[in-house]
């Protein structure tokens, strides 16, 4: 894998912006989805509040806090994505594993940005043990702490970037 371009970097940004904008839209659906959900529990609840029994009640309302739970995430989420599309990474570092051949990249962030669909990170939190690499070495042998352990190797390009809306 050679150095890439400019074209190719700016086309893996609108990539991985767009990726941001999908997920976006997935949790707005998602948190509609669950306000409706919540509301009908809450309806059912109070309609039919003299009919049950304790352990019916507990249930509901059970299942409604856990319901609350779940969208105030999706919410946290989506603040998160916001300002990731703001600004998706600030750093890429090429690291090439040692007694392997592929190199990865791994671009950094302010949050981790884990894509579904590829079922892999395409952007890695700031403070996870990998973006150390980032902090921690020039070009040439760098380490971080996994956790299967200690892995080794060789970063072959650094870069910083300012992307900004």
């Amino acid at each position: 894998m050679g150095k890439p371009l400019e074209s190719e970097e700016n086309r893996n940004l609108e990539n991985v912006k767009q990726k941001i904008q999908d997920t976006i839209f997935e949790i707005d659906k998602n948190v509609i989805s669950y306000a409706v959900d919540l509301h009908k529990n809450k309806e059912y609840l109070y309609d039919n509040k003299d009919g049950m029994d304790r352990m019916e009640k507990n249930a509901v309302r059970q299942t409604i806090n856990q319901g609350a739970i779940v969208g105030e995430k999706a919410v946290v989420l989506k603040k998160r994505l916001s300002k990731l599309l703001l600004s998706p990474y600030f750093g890429r570092v090429y690291f090439k594993e040692k007694n392997k051949t592929d190199k990865y990249i791994i671009y950094i962030g302010l949050y981790l940005f884990f894509d579904n669909i590829s079922q892999s990170n395409l952007i890695h939190d700031w403070r996870a043990p990998v973006s150390s690499m980032y902090y921690d070495f020039e070009l040439g042998n760098a380490s971080y702490e996994a956790p299967n352990g200690i892995i080794k190797g060789h970063i072959t390009l650094k870069r910083q970037y300012k992307i900004r809306n």
